[in-house]
């Protein structure tokens, strides 16, 4: 327990530590600090299950290991469609929407292959890693659903976003049809029956996810409109006098130029 801790949990701590770190911008030292600590906790992450492999907790960067490869080429594809249309800020050019969208595909077809073929995430005790059937039903559902909601944002409230939301309706179509396919046919080392159990369960996280997320933001709401209801009214202020008048009328007189 205490080698976990040291070895796995610290480094765990010392990724969100570090990145906090990094986001300083008054002084470059302590930035590269952050930096420094966020590689060096990722580092002992990924490495647990070389470290403290009798750790149950190493599943979790051996996981890491598997997924960071499609994982960010399916977010960087996203971005890079999102922004590659007409947005006031940050815009990207729009060629960057056929490389999102290759990159996004890339992403796909590596985590399908990871599922039917024999790249599945095992550990070294021949299992396949507890955490792989709870992470690839809730981030394909989650993919699919966030496509689908950026897509339908983008026609009801961007302006001419409608060749990136076609593209965004096709990411979730292919996340949908990934996971039916999931749900129907076996593969190497997941059945679809247990597959398909992992996939209710995932909707039921969403959807608690969500519900939280809604009780959270009107209990913020309510605390906020009970609070300004207990202050009370600002007072009136009282009318200008002729000084006061006269000041103002000065100073305005002062600065207006013209012949009028």
């Amino acid at each position: 327990m205490l080698q976990a801790a040291l070895l796995f949990w610290l480094p765990m701590g010392l990724i969100p530590f570090g990145v906090w770190f990094s986001q300083t911008k008054s002084s470059p030292q302590v930035k590269k600090i952050g930096t420094f600590l966020s590689l060096i906790g990722l580092f002992f992450v990924l490495a647990s299950p070389w470290i403290v492999p009798e750790s149950p907790s190493s599943a979790v960067g051996h996981l890491f290991g598997f997924i960071a490869g499609p994982c960010i080429m399916i977010l960087i594809g996203l971005f890079k469609i999102a922004y590659s249309g007409n947005v006031p800020v940050g815009r990207l050019p729009s060629s960057d929407r056929y490389f999102g969208s290759v990159l996004f595909v890339i992403g796909i077809t590596w985590l399908s292959l990871m599922h039917w073929w024999d790249i599945t995430p095992t550990m070294s005790s021949g299992e396949v890693n507890p955490y792989w059937l709870i992470f690839l039903p809730n981030f394909v559902l989650s993919l699919s659903s966030i496509s689908l909601a950026g897509g339908l944002a983008m026609l009801a409230f961007g302006d001419s976003r409608q060749s990136e939301s076609k593209y965004l309706f096709a990411m979730s179509l292919v996340s949908f049809v990934f996971l039916l396919c999931a749900m129907n046919y076996d593969s190497s080392n997941v059945s679809s029956n247990e597959f398909r159990e992992y996939v209710w369960l995932s909707i039921a996280d969403i959807i608690g996810i969500a519900i939280g997320s809604i009780l959270a933001i009107l209990s913020f709401a309510l605390v906020i409109f009970v609070y300004e209801k207990s202050l009370p009214k600002p007072n009136s202020i009282t009318a200008p006098t002729e000084d006061e008048l006269s000041a103002v009328s000065k100073v305005i007189a002062e600065n207006i130029g013209g012949e009028e």
